[in-house]
């Protein structure tokens, strides 16, 4: 595997805003680029080429004029950058995914680790093969281990190690003794990274850390200790701290996102960074990187397990979110949507959810939640966690696909 997908992902055949014409180099290309300042223009400029229009522009400026510019428009190119992020349908969400209705895994046999729930994905390519890593819980509904499932399409998929898990939780007395869950899986310099979610016996949440030279044999990193805990007192993760999704970008730095509860009393999303992956440092000093919203006619009451991935310089995340009235049932109660970021800390939503739960007796009409998006071929595919039954019923891994365009 490339360590370098752990940074790209989107692709650009599905950069809708004709970025490419401007990077070409081509003659065509250079004549759209202006020989003067325009605000006008610069405002139509496709967000992911702000910079490098930017830098067109400064290079045709004087060089006695060259820092007065770039001072002056640095703040109004950040806002403008943001303001026209989703410039276009904003009835439509950023990828348009269609459910195809069916289960890709299931849950286990009565008695077996994933028996109530199978669920968090986190899906990479490793050779010819799809790898999928994720959450089960037994029969108690509440102890977690990690299983690995692989397949040769995509779709179907076979459960490895016999049917048992690859990463269990930890022994009595341990961080992550009743539960490892919501596996990030990065593969780079020649071996597998996986963050966890860990809890232990008073259901005090953590993050975790292991390593592996396959992807099946996991070794706990940072002495068997957790690498991210609470924040400090009045923060809003100064009770628990859980959920990481985490992404490689081009520098080797390492981001994660991360859900915490605090104060609020709800799930709130934050962002650290690392260089060695076991020291984390808090980003947008400590205070939470999205908080809930409104989204159409979607009223957010709290968001939660994020999936992000990196392309072109932007940071593309998809996170899950319930409304604030509390409903469990009915459609439209709980979602996931998509939103972007320059920096990781500021985010800019779309106008609408990208998958909401189904009617009642679908496989997701309780919820629709914590996804993986990769690319297969002629398509992404999300892999997302699916509830039918209401808190109590099913949890299975299901999928929807968006078709690249032409």
């Amino acid at each position: 595997m490339d360590s370098s997908r752990q940074h790209t992902g989107l692709g650009t055949r599905i950069n809708r805003s004709g970025c490419d014409a401007v990077k070409s180099g081509s003659a065509k290309s250079a004549q759209r680029i202006p020989q003067q300042i325009d605000d006008a223009d610069l405002h139509r400029v496709p967000p992911s080429c702000l910079g490098e229009r930017m830098t067109a522009v400064l290079q045709r400026t004087s060089h006695g004029y060259r820092k007065y510019v770039s001072m002056w428009l640095a703040p109004w190119l950040i806002a403008c950058a943001f303001a026209d992020l989703h410039a276009g349908d904003s009835s439509r969400p950023y990828l348009v995914f269609e459910k195809t209705n069916e289960i890709v895994l299931d849950v286990g046999p009565p008695g077996s680790f994933d028996s109530t729930q199978a669920k968090y994905p986190c899906v990479q390519r490793v050779g010819d093969e799809w790898w999928m890593w994720y959450n089960g819980r037994t029969d108690d509904r509440f102890t977690g281990s990690i299983g690995l499932a692989t397949s040769r399409n995509g779709v179907q998929w076979t459960k490895r190690n016999h049917g048992k898990p690859v990463f269990r939780h930890g022994p009595d007395g341990a961080f992550d003794a009743t539960k490892v869950d919501h596996p990030a899986v990065l593969f780079f310099e020649d071996r597998f990274h996986m963050w966890y979610t860990a809890g232990d016996a008073e259901s005090r949440y953590t993050i975790g850390y292991a390593t592996s030279r396959d992807g099946i044999e996991w070794t706990r990193a940072n002495e068997a200790r957790p690498v991210l805990t609470p924040g400090r007192p009045g923060q809003f993760d100064d009770q628990l701290v859980l959920h990481p999704a985490v992404v490689r970008d081009e520098t080797g730095l390492l981001h994660m996102w991360y859900n915490g509860v605090g104060p609020q009393e709800s799930f709130r999303v934050g962002h650290a960074v690392s260089r060695d992956g076991v020291h984390w440092e808090r980003e947008n000093r400590g205070l939470p990187v999205l908080e809930p919203h409104h989204v159409d006619e979607f009223e957010e009451g709290y968001v939660y397990n994020v999936f992000v991935m990196r392309e072109e310089g932007m940071f593309h995340m998809w996170y899950s979110a319930w409304t604030t009235d509390g409903r469990v049932s009915g459609p439209n109660h709980n979602g996931i949507t998509h939103a972007v970021s320059r920096d990781g800390n500021r985010w800019v939503r779309d106008d609408t959810p990208t998958l909401t739960n189904g009617v009642a007796g679908s496989l997701d009409d309780y919820a629709c939640f914590a996804c993986w998006i990769i690319r297969g071929g002629d398509e992404f595919r999300m892999y997302y966690s699916a509830a039918s039954g209401g808190a109590d019923g099913v949890y299975r891994v299901c999928l929807a696909t968006c078709a690249l365009p032409e």
